[in-house]
């Protein structure tokens, strides 16, 4: 039994407007991250304009994970096959892996820190534990359903994904605020305050029709393939180029 679902509305931003948004501050965010903070930045004599660049891209790549974070809950509600979803962020965290460690730390092997697809596929689970423990005919998840959710975000922390338990516990938090989008972006935006801009997102969020939009199979496709494809040419220009 999922949550109830808030009145949409055809005016707004659709699903597919979001995700479109959220790629472009996710892709400003790692040329901060990749080919200025772990490439030219790294020079003794770096331009000092490229520090004020780097974090304008930053402030912008904060939006991206909760709009991420909100898509994640609106596509688990709505998929007719939730063991097919987490197959996909498996695997598409997997495939991301060398990328991400290659464009960030200039080590394709490097143990220490994990994508963020690994946070969503953890959340995914999470959510599917509340879902699947709750009792016939109440909201609230059972005790089981919540240690299981617990667990998830300890994954998280252990395997240091990208926003670890926080990004699993802001998951489950808009989850459970679905019947209100008010108070659904005010939580979120108080919860990620702690990111100066992060509270942004829900400005977009507030704004979200309801509706998937225009989106092809193959576009569909574009938007998972997006992660590893952009951290890869991010990390042949921050270790083949820019060096």
């Amino acid at each position: 039994m999922s949550a109830p679902l808030p009145q949409s509305s055809p005016r707004g931003l659709s699903g597919t407007a979001l995700k479109t948004l959220a790629c472009l501050c996710m892709l400003a965010d790692h040329i901060g991250a990749s080919c200025l903070e772990a490439g030219v930045l790294l020079f003794p004599d770096a331009p000092q304009g490229l520090f004020s660049l780097d974090l304008v891209l930053r402030l912008a790549g904060r939006l991206a994970f909760p709009i991420y974070c909100f898509l994640l809950t609106e596509g688990f509600v709505h998929t007719s096959d939730r063991a097919r979803y987490a197959q996909r962020l498996l695997l598409f965290a997997v495939l991301s892996e060398i990328p991400f460690d290659w464009a960030f730390y200039r080590d394709p092997f490097y143990t220490a820190h994990q994508n963020v697809y690994w946070t969503l596929l953890f959340g995914l689970a999470a959510l599917w534990s509340v879902d699947y423990y709750r009792p016939e005919g109440e909201h609230p998840s059972s005790w089981k359903g919540i240690a299981c959710a617990l667990l998830f975000a300890g994954c998280a922390v252990a395997l240091r994904t990208d926003y670890d338990a926080f990004g699993v516990l802001l998951i489950l938090l808009l989850y459970r605020a679905r019947s209100s989008r008010t108070g659904q972006c005010l939580l979120g935006g108080v919860v990620t305050c702690w990111e100066i801009t992060a509270p942004l997102a829900f400005v977009a969020i507030w704004k979200y029709s309801g509706q998937r939009g225009r989106c092809s199979k193959l576009q569909s496709q574009l938007f998972y393939w997006f992660y590893p494809a952009h951290l890869l040419v991010l990390g042949v220009l921050t270790n083949l180029v820019l060096t």
